[in-house]
């Protein structure tokens, strides 16, 4: 065994066996010899006509291996690694058998590098009977002829709600095996090569004929219409052609050629669906689970081993018990066709058959049909680039690009849960030629609710700022729920959020593509919710909601987003919460009168009313000119006459005093001006600034000195005796 991942030799082997595995195994031990092969090919090998026949090689041990490997390694589907492993091994196994045989014996047409088979062409019967007798051979296939299955719908499987709400494939390419693609043409993004401008949707456009083949025309339109199809279903996939078709003509070696270049280039393009709108015209009534007689097994199994969801028509022969190959192969998503509308009638159709009326649903008598029918689609009338078709090969895309958009959807399904995703959630439709019952592909049934459509299953948010996408398509409305906006709305879905600090909230759905409803509860059941803050339309554009509100810290709120009148789509939610501290100052100072030289006290006082803490805060006091500062608070330092107080963080609704003591020198009119501000976002600064004016007069005059009571009698009286002496 070769070495894996760098050191990976041996693994245990467990016992748990895909179901198709344990088919193609058991059908190993029969030896295949001559009396296999159709006596025509035996009988042109005796005639010395050379014969091309598919070589099948026995590959258990590489199966065995690669099986290991991807679970030793908890890997759902090959990886690129174990590709180019299974290459290897399937080359060496080729080798072992060619070796002792000369070039006029057998030569080599097609080496599907990918799968454990070859188109041979054998020389001589007596080199064929030996070729086959080799233990490396298990079987050999006649390389029969495979012709294209000839031949409202989006609306009808729900696709645009699907597509609106982003679910459109996005990522994902499916592979096309048919007659080539015009990719010049607008429906495909008018491309000028494959990938070529940024907008074109063909990612690859490859011819495995071997004819040089042009590969932007399909000059019978078939391809051009099934890949447009697919990408109508799935219009963010891409597409890879695959032109397996010469002049409308082709063959097994070239469909296997085509399963095996998308194998090889899976992971290259993500290829997650391949489809294959043709078939041999054959009559199976049964799985077609024969090693020995279909050459697509082992091809089948190798491209679901890859990650691949094989998709093929069932046939337009009108059977109503059976089908067409490959669409038979196990592990093959057949499809049949309905009518998406009522197209009139009567119509007679190439096998025969004719509907005398049409309607929505109805099978045509064309699409063939089977109790292993896999599933049905619009078929009949489909129309892609100006080209009008019908038939299963039309049916065969909706469900290819399904898958795409399933898978883009759902990455970490495995095949089958996402086949069973279209099957399980299908509209049932009865074939009223077998009483046969099978879904009927349904795009937007197939989506599963959100998981947040019950307010049980609310999703958490968190943070103080955040942007998520989600969609409301498939959601629903709860008994109890309210009407959010005061609007009936019905497809709600919720989040929950708990707010980090105190603050404004802003809350919104911007950018979502339709028009929404946006409501914000806190409670704890759905019956009994307190509303916060609701909206329809805010005014932005596309009719979307936003709503802002008070949040407190630690308080969890409920936030629901639905659709105005039952609206789906794909939907932004931004939420932000600011800190946001309204500040005020006020400004109380002396009463007049004030004279000059006296001195005075000015309070500033500061208000936090909320919601949220301030932190920086800063009162800016510029002094009159003319004042001498007496004192200014601790924290407070004064430059250029501008006293400066820091603060720090105020709490919500507390304050903060800065008292200033200063006299006036001169008489006049002082006015004294503050502002206080902060860090913190301040939703209201008209209410930031105080200011007091003051009026300052001059001193008023000094009175002259008196005398004691006692002196002044003794002046008085000595002035009487001196006047009285002087009028003697």
């Amino acid at each position: 065994m070769e070495t894996y991942a760098g050191g990976f030799k041996q693994i245990i082997c467990f016992c748990v066996l895909t179901s198709i595995f344990m088919l193609i195994c058991g059908q190993h031990a029969d030896a295949f010899d001559l009396s296999d092969v159709p006596d025509t090919i035996v009988k042109r090998l005796d005639a010395s006509i050379p014969q091309d026949i598919i070589v099948l090689y026995d590959d258990q041990d590489v199966e065995k291996n690669s099986r290991e490997m991807r679970q030793y390694w908890a890997l759902k589907h090959d990886d690129e690694s174990i590709l180019a492993f299974k290459a290897r091994r399937y080359r060496t196994l080729k080798d072992d058998v060619d070796t002792g045989f000369a070039r006029n014996e057998t030569e080599t047409l097609s080496d599907y590098s990918h799968l454990p088979m070859a188109l041979k062409r054998f020389h001589s019967g007596a080199a064929l009977k030996r070729y086959l007798q080799h233990p490396g051979v298990i079987a050999a296939y006649k390389n029969t002829p495979i012709y294209p299955h000839l031949a409202y719908s989006l609306p009808f499987i729900k696709q645009p709600a699907t597509a609106n709400a982003g679910m459109n494939g996005s990522g994902t390419t499916v592979a096309v095996i048919d007659t080539g693609i015009n990719y010049n043409l607008a429906e495909f993004g008018s491309c000028s090569a494959p990938g070529v401008p940024a907008g074109c949707k063909v990612i690859a456009s490859v011819d495995v004929t071997g004819n040089n083949i042009t590969l932007n025309t399909d000059p019978r339109g078939h391809g051009t219409n099934v890949a447009g199809i697919a990408a109508g279903v799935a219009p963010g996939a891409q597409i890879a052609a695959i032109n397996a078709f010469s002049d409308g003509a082709s063959d097994n070696d070239w469909i296997i050629a085509g399963i095996n270049w998308a194998i090889a280039n899976k992971n290259a393009y993500n290829i997650v669906a391949m489809n294959m709108s043709l078939g041999d015209g054959g009559y199976y009534t049964s799985p077609c689970d024969k090693l020995r007689t279909n050459p697509f097994l082992i091809p089948i199994n190798n491209v679901r081993a890859a990650g691949i969801v094989p998709v093929a028509s069932s046939g337009n022969s009108a059977l109503a018990d059976g089908m067409s190959s490959p669409a038979c192969t196990p592990g093959v998503v057949s499809v049949g066709a309905v009518y998406d509308t009522n197209w009139g009638g009567p119509y007679t159709w190439s096998s025969g058959c004719t509907d005398s009326s049409t309607g929505a649903d109805k099978i045509p008598c064309f699409s063939n049909s089977a109790y292993f029918l896999t599933m049905l689609a619009p078929g009949a009338f489909i129309t892609v680039a100006n080209i009008q078709m019908a038939g299963t090969s039309q049916a065969a895309p909706h469900v290819t690009g399904a898958v795409a958009v399933m898978n883009a959807a759902y990455p970490t399904d495995t095949l089958d849960q996402t086949v069973g995703r279209l099957t399980s959630n299908g509209v049932s439709i009865t074939d009223s030629r077998n009483n046969i019952t099978k879904p009927r592909l349904s795009l937007q049934a197939a989506i599963s609710p959100p998981i947040n459509d019950m307010f049980a299953n609310l999703s958490l948010i968190a943070g103080e700022t955040g942007q998520i996408t989600a969609i409301n398509l498939n959601a629903t409305k709860e008994y109890g729920e309210p009407n959010h906006a005061n609007n009936p709305g019905g497809k709600s879905v919720w989040w929950s959020w708990t707010a980090p600090f105190t603050g404004i909230a802003s809350i919104d759905t911007h950018n979502s593509n339709f028009d929404t409803l946006l409501a914000v509860y806190t409670g704890i059941a759905i019956n009994d919710l307190a509303g916060i803050a609701a909206n329809d339309n805010d005014g932005s554009a596309g009719n979307t909601s936003g709503v802002t509100f008070l949040a407190q810290a630690g308080t969890t709120y409920q936030i629901a987003v639905d659709g105005l009148n039952g609206a789906t789509g794909q939907l932004q939610l931004d939420w932000s919460l600011d800190q946001q501290a309204d500040l005020s100052l006020i400004m109380s100072g002396p009463s007049e009168p004030v004279f000059a030289e006296e001195t005075v006290s000015y309070d500033l006082v500061a208000t936090n009313n909320g919601p949220s803490p301030a932190t920086g805060v800063t009162i800016i006091n510029a002094l009159p000119s003319g004042s001498i500062i007496d004192s200014i608070p601790v924290g407070c330092f004064e430059s250029y006459g501008t006293v400066n107080c820091s603060f720090g963080t105020m709490p919500p609704y507390g304050t903060v005093t800065a008292r200033i003591m200063l006299h006036l020198t001169l008489p006049g009119l002082y006015l004294n001006t503050a502002q206080v501000s902060a860090t913190t976002l301040d939703p209201v600064i008209t209410n930031n600034n105080a200011m007091h004016s003051l009026s300052v007069t001059t001193s008023p005059a000094e009175p002259v000195p008196g005398l004691p009571l006692p002196l002044a009698t003794i002046a008085v009286l000595a002035l009487v005796f001196l006047t009285a002496r002087g009028n003697r």
